[in-house]
């Protein structure tokens, strides 16, 4: 398994029940490794940030106050993130349990990039 940490980024609007559906997917694909989940909510109008607070605490949020679009609400995602690996996903993805530990260590293979 890669030693890699990575910031799991994932822009939001009006998908609570996305995030209600498919986070418990997200955090079983991370087990075991150091990441951070950031959630950039562009301006919903539903209850999604009340939910995350409640439900996943350890859920970064950050909430735009106006409604900037997909491009602008990742990169503030990503001025977020701490760690030195991104994911950007869109809240209706469910992932794999095994997902991260399959791909985090093509990282560490020095010809990848």
């Amino acid at each position: 398994m890669s030693a890699a940490a990575i910031s799991v980024i994932l822009p939001n609007y009006n998908g609570r029940a996305l995030l209600e559906k498919n986070l418990p997917s997200l955090f079983a694909a991370l087990e075991e490794i150091e990441h951070e989940v950031i959630v950039v909510d562009d301006a919903s109008s539903d209850d999604g940030v009340a939910f995350l607070k409640e439900r996943y605490p350890q859920v970064q949020v950050v909430v735009n106050e106006h409604n900037l679009g997909f491009s602008a609400t990742c990169n503030r995602g990503v001025e977020a993130a701490s760690l030195p690996l991104l994911c950007i996903v869109n809240t209706d993805v469910t992932f794999d349990p095994g997902y991260f530990h399959k791909a985090l260590p093509h990282f560490d293979e020095p010809k990848l990039f």
